[in-house]
């Protein structure tokens, strides 16, 4: 009897402690500014677990894994991962002993550069941007985190890359002293995406398969011009800014590699090129090196 009781306590601490989840990106670390790809046990797929990391919790998606976007102001150091468990009118709790570490490194996103003052707006101004942001926040709340719509590897949104800006990149806004030259800095706004040269209207494509969530133009000199989104599932998101033309249309399904538009100057006063942005999660992540990460990560033959 003993010896049984031993045998079952042993067990069960073996199961306790079992590796629950794995995580994908090399050496456990990740960069600000880029995304964490995590696997759930196999056993384990289709249960209502997520992933508590940077005080947050993170679905896993129908197959097992969760995407989780690093901000660019996510302190460095190590951070405890671990599963926890969705109960019903209840706060989610921890869903077993099991749990690891992952290092979030600084990144160096380049030289800020001086954009100027900042120009107050007026209350029209002030109200159209108010409303613009809600058609936005709706297309992003209705993005699917458990469905998962890529198929395969991610593709580069035109056939030539050639950065201009890279995603990161602090922009100051302030007052610049005449006498001095020294700059009062009043605002810092870190660039969310990359910006693509494209001097002529070139074929944007869609960087894996997903449906259009917002295919809208944004008037105001400054802003998104014409802005395309689309929901690839498992909270991954792509966005196309300062599009000529749209080649689809809300709700339209896109398959990888389908021509969703044409890049352009959009709004007015804007030089031509395509700012390309992913958001994991509705944290913007640099667009290049998600598709990088997440191509060298993922076992696809496991999970198509």
């Amino acid at each position: 009897m003993a010896g049984a009781i031993i045998c079952f306590m042993f067990l069960s601490l073996s199961q306790a402690y079992a590796q629950s989840f794995e995580v994908y990106n090399r050496k456990s670390f990740v960069n600000q500014g880029e995304v964490l790809v995590v696997r759930v046990a196999s056993d384990l797929v289709g249960k209502n677990l997520g992933l508590r990391v940077f005080d947050r919790d993170y679905p896993f998606d129908s197959n097992g894994f969760v995407f989780v976007g690093v901000e660019i102001s996510q302190k460095p150091g190590s951070y405890l991962v671990y599963l926890v468990e969705y109960q019903e009118y209840q706060k989610a709790k921890q869903f077993d002993f099991y749990y690891t570490h992952i290092d979030v490194k600084e990144t160096v996103f380049g030289d800020p550069w001086f954009v100027g003052s900042l120009r107050p707006k007026n209350k029209l101004i002030q109200e159209q941007r108010a409303k613009e942001q809600a058609i936005k926040n709706k297309a992003y709340k209705s993005a699917n985190f458990y469905e998962n719509y890529a198929v395969g590897p991610f593709l580069y949104p035109l056939e030539s890359i050639e950065k201009t800006d890279n995603f990161g990149t602090p922009r100051l806004y302030g007052q610049r002293d005449k006498k001095t030259k020294k700059i009062k800095i009043q605002q810092t706004v870190y660039h969310a995406g990359t910006d693509l040269r494209a001097r002529t209207p070139l074929p944007v494509v869609a960087i894996n398969s997903g449906r259009v969530l917002l295919a809208h133009n944004f008037p105001i000199q400054g802003t998104e011009g014409n802005m395309l989104i689309i929901d690839h599932g498992s909270g991954v998101i792509s966005l196309y800014l300062h599009l000529s033309k749209f080649k689809v249309k809300v709700g339209d399904v896109v398959k990888k590699g389908q021509v969703v538009a044409l890049t352009g100057a959009t709004p007015r006063k804007a030089s031509p090129h395509l700012h390309f942005m992913i958001k994991v999660h509705g944290t913007n992540v640099d667009p290049l090196v998600f598709i990088d990460t997440i191509n060298s990560a993922l076992p696809y033959g496991e999970i198509q």
